[in-house]
């Protein structure tokens, strides 16, 4: 049953991928790649940036980022971490040292010092880590997450251990995911295209997060403040302070919310629930003067 199925997956995929022939000049580029960078040109970019972005070898896409995953990272224990002596200490000079900083982000967005602070602790230690993964090809490879092959792949390996998963469900996720990339990577592009910098030296989370406060790329373009350079931004607590002011400000974030409100707005930062409970809990011992 097991060949014959997958057999039958496989035909109707590359059926339904079929495309019209792509342009000579994108020969070049990896084959994983050509259908991606045929539609960010389709969609208004510039195909010269393009081809000299994707046929950069550190442009390479990232195998595990492939992989359509049915599991959560995100369990409380990844968060213990942040509530150490040492983490909240190193919050509490933060704090002192930006404070001047701190209290006019108070003034303009109504969001708690505390609170931005556990933020930038939790995401980044402050800019010690902005993450290690080029933000291209971590996108890229995420925003190729549905393609024929790929889901081919994943749905043998998941039945393998789990036959009862069907592979439409497998399939949805894979595009949800792809779906999301394609646009934070457009963004990206967008943002960079103009940078006196890399762009395939601009490094970033797992998921493409940015800077010191880890915005995704369409979150830098919406929220961030004092983006006259993306470049200094991406490691200038002011802007990072400020940056998350207006983000919690522009979700309905103000001073005197209940912790459940709190804990819901915190949802639009990070789909997670120990992540908001973390942030709220550092706040505390932030406050605490022992």
């Amino acid at each position: 049953m097991k060949p014959l199925m997958l057999m039958l997956i496989l035909v109707l995929l590359l059926i339904g991928s079929s495309s019209p022939g792509l342009a000579s000049d994108l020969q070049g580029i990896p084959s994983h790649y050509q259908n991606l960078v045929d539609r960010l040109i389709k969609d208004g970019l510039n195909k010269e940036f393009l081809l000299s972005l994707f046929l950069d070898p550190r442009s390479e896409f990232i195998p595990n980022r492939l992989t359509v995953s049915l599991m959560t990272r995100e369990v409380p224990e990844i968060y213990t971490k942040f509530l150490s002596f040492e983490a909240v200490l190193l919050a509490k000079n933060f704090l002192r040292e930006n404070l001047k900083t701190l209290n006019e982000m108070e003034r303009r967005f109504d969001v708690e010092k505390e609170i931005a602070v556990a933020i930038l602790l939790v995401e980044s230690r402050f800019g010690e880590n902005i993450g290690k993964h080029r933000v291209i090809p971590t996108l890229a490879s995420l925003a190729i997450m549905d393609s024929s092959e790929n889901l081919l792949k994943n749905y043998s390996t998941i039945w393998e251990t789990s036959p009862e998963i069907p592979f439409d469900l497998i399939e949805n996720l894979a595009k949800r995911r792809a779906g999301w990339a394609y646009k934070e990577l457009k963004h990206f592009l967008e943002i960079v295209r103009l940078e006196e910098m890399d762009p395939l030296e601009v490094y970033g989370s797992m998921a493409g997060a940015l800077g010191m406060p880890q915005f995704i790329p369409s979150s830098y373009k919406a929220y961030a403040q004092n983006k006259n350079s993306f470049k200094e931004w991406l490691y200038d607590p002011e802007a990072a302070i400020f940056s998350i002011g207006n983000f919690l400000k522009s979700h309905g974030w103000k001073r005197g919310l209940s912790t459940s409100q709190q804990k819901k707005l915190l949802w639009h930062y990070n789909r997670s629930e120990p992540y908001g409970e973390t942030i709220l809990q550092v706040a505390e011992k932030i406050r605490r003067k022992r």
